[in-house]
């Protein structure tokens, strides 16, 4: 049956043909008051901006009347249509609940449901589709944009368990992917970091221990690796996620996503790495660093980009201070202590993402804080600005996201690492839970407040929530 799709404006600027992505027997409408929202929308990146040309010189190249009559034919079959307001239609206590583009959206949808149409109403506002569903209107979010739920998103790492025989052989000989059984991993992806186990019958306490080694999906084999010698600038990793995330930032792959909770080290052991390689002159002639900021709103901040950035590099430059004063050999002192040396030597240096275009940067170790911050579109402007000898870590936390028109599942960050997941280059790890070395109360704040959040949209109660809570 053939469906009538209705845009909201983040679903129309998702990509330069998002009208061509709902099949060939369908009909994609664009009400006119989404045209005269994305036209007068401000404060876009350079990117969503790019995107809204190029949607908007696509609707120009149609015919005007044919476009608000019979619709167009698309290159995938669908039929294009601008619809006309059905200012006749009335919301009730709905109109008193949304802004006036929202409302003329669901006046359209109702009045192309009086005409008979199925209409699904395409939007990633979650209280727009509460609305819509209020008025028996069905609404979706734009599949293109949406990926895995948090818990199912790509973590670039896995545990196995191997017989006694295939573990002492590991080191020398690897294992080959055909000969660990299905039922372990589903999926191997190119530089998958691996866990491998073999129990034992040696007893600590009661219990039955186990030996465990470490590798990494090469071709067809898991080939083992060696991280216990990486302390890079003196840090000892804690945990199983920071050895991963240490071999990553050694390894030869130019690109590196890392995903994980706030205190699970992501920053630290990157600027750790990042120092002992640039002090070393190994590989890099800088560091670079950058997070998504409003530079609209820093423009007006005084000084150079250094010091419009520092309260947005707040992190860093704390994870900075603490590594190089763990060490008592360190320099102390002056701008020793507080790493402003680091940043008036020039051996790091601060990057607006706005101002990334045109850049070509070479020998960088180029790290990109708070990711989940970034909207996808912007991530292809950031990636292919590496040129030789570059390395390119994204850091980020997926539930932790303070744009509000990005969510879990829907931000840079995930796209970078559900469309690079098993592409060679380029390395992945997410940091666990229980790897977050914060103090308790802070592991547990993070995990209720994450939970509210999630769960408000399904009506749960407090005594839910506390259950919840009891038993995890």
């Amino acid at each position: 049956m053939t469906k009538t799709f209705v845009l909201r404006p983040n679903a129309l600027l998702s990509s330069p043909n998002s009208t061509q992505k709902f099949g060939d027997d369908n009909i994609v409408v664009i009400p006119r008051s989404v045209l005269d929202e994305v036209q007068t929308r401000r404060n876009m990146s350079n990117e969503k901006a790019k995107v809204r040309r190029r949607i908007l010189e696509y609707i120009r190249s149609f015919d005007y009347n044919e476009l608000t009559s019979t619709g167009v034919r698309q290159s995938n079959g669908s039929i294009l249509k601008i619809c006309k307001n059905y200012k006749d239609i009335q919301l009730g206590d709905v109109e008193n609940e949304t802004t006036e583009f929202q409302r003329r959206t669901l006046q359209v949808c109702k009045g192309l449901m009086r005409d008979g149409n199925n209409v699904v109403l395409v939007t990633n506002n979650l209280l727009l589709q509460m609305t819509a569903a209020g008025l028996g209107i069905r609404a979706e979010s734009f599949r293109d944009e949406v990926f895995p739920k948090f818990e199912d998103q790509y973590t670039g790492r896995v545990s196995i368990e191997v017989s006694e025989p295939d573990f002492n052989s590991f080191w020398n000989n690897g294992l080959s992917l055909a000969s660990i059984p299905q039922v372990a991993q589903k999926e191997w992806c190119q530089n998958q970091f691996v866990v491998v186990k073999c129990w034992n019958k040696q007893t600590v306490d009661g219990q039955i221990d186990y030996s465990k080694a470490y590798g990494k999906v090469v071709g067809d084999k898991i080939i083992a690796i060696n991280m216990f010698e990486r302390n890079p600038y003196g840090v000892k990793p804690l945990n199983d996620g920071q050895r991963f995330l240490i071999e990553a930032l050694y390894s030869d792959s130019p690109l590196v996503v890392v995903k994980g909770d706030a205190g699970t080290g992501k920053t630290f052991c990157t600027l750790a790495v990042a120092l002992d390689e640039l002090e070393k002159g190994k590989k890099y002639s800088r560091i670079l660093v950058t997070r998504k900021a409003d530079f609209s709103s820093i423009g007006y901040l005084p000084g150079e980009i250094e010091n419009k950035m520092s309260p947005y590099l707040a992190g860093i430059k704390d994870n900075l201070a603490i590594l190089i004063n763990s060490d008592g050999q360190r320099k102390k002192g002056g701008t020793y202590e507080d790493g402003e040396y680091y940043f008036e030597s020039g051996m790091i240096q601060v990057q607006a993402i706005d101002l990334l275009r045109g850049r070509s940067i070479v020998d960088t170790l180029f790290i990109i804080d708070e990711t989940q911050n970034i909207e996808p579109e912007m991530i292809k402007t950031i990636v292919t600005r590496a040129a030789k000898g570059s390395k390119f870590v994204f850091l980020g936390d997926p539930t932790q996201v303070d744009n509000p028109n990005l969510n879990e599942r829907y931000n840079g960050l995930v796209y970078l690492s559900e469309k690079m997941k098993g592409i060679p280059g380029c390395d992945q790890i997410t940091l666990l839970e229980d790897e977050s070395v914060r103090s308790e109360l802070a592991r547990i704040a993070a995990k209720i407040l994450w939970f509210l959040a999630r769960s408000s949209s399904f009506g749960f109660s407090f005594q839910t929530i506390n259950l919840f809570f009891i038993f995890s």
